[in-house]
């Protein structure tokens, strides 16, 4: 199972803290656990271990991944973050290359996500043209649920009330849903009253949210057919016209069909609804409630969620926190080193560049331990030799025999 924490740190979740993004990491363990994942065979991965650790195999597929495509491509997909392209930092515009990159890095065959990350999928499978990669990843878009509010898409996440959340209380989970949209008729679209689409500044993605046509657009009926409704042999009880003290379904379409007739009222549906999702949370309360563990990371997010609604903005004299790769810190490096880039590789290297090369190596203090950067990755991106590795090596190979005679 993929933790992905620096994804999240990427679209800047948790204020780009990490260590508040692991620890949320965590909780969400513990509520997939509390929620009956099977985890006989389920190991949790976190991205960043798994990428550091395969830093040669990753990041060289993600520079390949980013050559081949341009900037105006990579900007469709970031629907995935519910972002507008206007609004991208370089680091979000980074997460669908990695993501994209995530698809071969895990080996997967099958990528099976929410119908919002559907176009970096995509993005996989016409990286695959362009790389010549016979094996395409089959992709399986799933429904996207509305948000609760009227014209929702889907869940907003600056709006705890747009969503029923894991940690949800009996009393929140009967708030959201008496207080949400469930209209019994079809209402036009405003956004796409003048040509048939979104805004520019309407939802990122707002399209490609649903994968059937849906005018109705009702976020409890939603919530019956794709959670309470959704596993085998599930049912369905509400009180209806004509069964006061309730009535069991077992087939959504009848439950809509009711709805539509008249024959369940909203709040039927409603209080129907509240009592289905009650007993799906109640064993992720319980488990929260008597495992310390789990009650530990949820006093922890949920202060963090505190303290991100008490102040948006930062005090004038905060120092941000940077991430920086410290070579000599690493051991990579020794302290003081003269550090020399060599030229990106070409098909037709001189003697004059090695002679410029030698030349500034020797330029460095007396003493100084001096460093000679092969730019190998540098030149795939740029595709230096066509991005060839056999022909870049070939080149450093050259360069360096060149300099030691």
């Amino acid at each position: 199972f993929w933790v992905a924490d620096w994804f999240a740190l990427m679209n800047d979740k948790m204020g780009g803290d990490l260590a508040k993004i692991v620890t949320v990491g965590k909780y969400l363990i513990e509520v997939w656990k509390a929620a009956g994942m099977d985890l006989t065979n389920v190991e949790f991965r976190w991205a960043s271990d798994e990428i550091t650790g395969h830093a040669d195999e990753y990041w060289p597929t993600m520079l390949d991944v980013a050559r081949r495509f341009n900037v105006t491509r990579i900007k469709k997909c970031c629907q995935i973050m519910g972002r507008l392209e206007g609004s991208l930092t370089a680091a979000q515009v980074l997460y669908p290359l990695m993501q994209c990159t995530d698809v071969f890095f895990l080996k997967a065959d099958v990528c099976q996500l929410g119908v919002d990350q559907r176009k970096v999928n995509m993005l996989a499978r016409e990286y695959c043209d362009a790389a010549r990669r016979k094996h395409k990843p089959v992709i399986l878009s799933h429904h996207m649920l509305y948000g609760l509010k009227k014209g929702q898409e889907k869940m907003s996440k600056s709006d705890p009330d747009s969503a029923i959340f894991m940690e949800d209380t009996v009393e929140d989970v009967e708030r959201k849903i008496m207080n949400a949209y469930c209209p019994t008729e079809a209402e036009e679209d405003p956004a796409a009253a003048d040509d048939g689409g979104p805004s520019e500044e309407g939802d990122a993605g707002r399209e490609s949210m649903q994968l059937v046509t849906d005018t109705l657009k009702n976020p409890i009926l939603d919530y019956v057919q794709h959670i309470v409704m959704s596993p085998p042999d599930a049912t369905f009880t509400c009180a209806t016209a004509s069964d006061p003290d309730g009535m069991t379904y077992s087939d959504y379409g009848e439950v809509r069909s009711d709805f539509l007739a008249g024959k369940i009222t909203p709040d039927q549906l409603k209080r129907g609804l509240i009592d289905s999702l009650n007993l799906l949370l109640q064993p992720v309360r319980d488990h929260f409630a008597n495992d310390e563990t789990a009650r530990g990371l949820f006093e922890q997010v949920r202060e963090f969620k505190r303290q991100s609604t008490v102040s948006q903005t930062k005090p004038a004299d905060e120092v941000p926190k940077v991430f920086r790769l410290d070579l000599v810190d690493k051991g990579v490096v020794k302290s003081g080193s003269h550090l020399v880039f060599a030229p990106l590789p070409n098909p037709n290297p001189t003697l004059q560049s090695a002679a410029d090369l030698l030349a500034k190596l020797k330029a460095g203090p007396d003493g100084a331990p001096k460093v000679l950067m092969l730019l190998d990755w540098t030149a795939r991106v740029n595709s230096a030799c066509d991005a060839d590795v056999k022909v870049i090596s070939a080149y450093h190979t050259l360069l360096l025999t060149s300099l030691r005679a």
